[in-house]
Parts: C-alpha cells; sequence; structure tokens
C-alpha cells in the first residue's frame, strides 16, 4: 500500500507542476499581450494608394503593396492592401515605386507606420 500511495503522490506532483507551469505560460502570454504591439519590416512594390474614402475602407487610408516575404510574418511573396497609419506617408509616392515600409500589429489590423522609397 505504500508503494502505491508514493505512485500516487508522483503523479498528482507530476500535474500540479504542468498545471502550474500552464498556469505561468497564460500569464506570461498575458503580460506579452500588454506589451508593445510587434513590428516588422518589409520591402516591396506599390501597386495603388487609396486615401480614404475609397472600396476598401471607408475612413483609414489604404496602400496595396506587391511584398516579399516579410520576416516573422508571412513567409510567402503576395500582393495585399493594408492600413496606413497616416495619408502623409504616401507623399510623393507612385504606383510602380519601390519601397522599404515598417508594419505594427495592432489589435485592429496591420498598420503601415513608415514607407520610404527605395532607389530602383
Amino acid at each position: 500500500m505504500g508503494q502505491r500511495r508514493r505512485v500516487y503522490a508522483l503523479r498528482v506532483t507530476k500535474v500540479a507542476g504542468a498545471l502550474a507551469l500552464l498556469l505561468w505560460a497564460g500569464f506570461a502570454c498575458a503580460a506579452d499581450s500588454k506589451a508593445a504591439p510587434a513590428e516588422y519590416q518589409g520591402t516591396g512594390i506599390v501597386l495603388a494608394v487609396l486615401p480614404p474614402p475609397s472600396d476598401l475602407h471607408k475612413t483609414r487610408p489604404v496602400i496595396v503593396i506587391e511584398h516579399e516575404p516579410i520576416h516573422g510574418l508571412m513567409d510567402d511573396r503576395m500582393s495585399m492592401p493594408f492600413i496606413a497609419a497616416s495619408t502623409d506617408l504616401f507623399r510623393g509616392l507612385r504606383v510602380g515605386d519601390r519601397i522599404a515600409f515598417s508594419l505594427k500589429d495592432t489589435p485592429d489590423a496591420l498598420l503601415v507606420v513608415t514607407i520610404q522609397r527605395l532607389t530602383k
């Protein structure tokens, strides 16, 4: 009987340890979710610049970019629209311009926060 109790106690200890680890991981994720939003860097070609209102968004500026893979975010090259933080980012941009840009992962969208025109 003593052996069974030790085995049971060992199992309970392992389960309690696993639960404690899961709880800790949950708290760590909750703390991370309150941390600064993730930022990503990309390069691509401007396909469209759409100040509001547009067919893609009624109140926010949108830029459509054919972008290279974005490290840590997207593994594939693709064309897609992004909401821009401001129409000021569009100054001097033309369709066909090669750009470097940064994205901030916000609760509402991937938000373009910087754009820099690159030499061709």
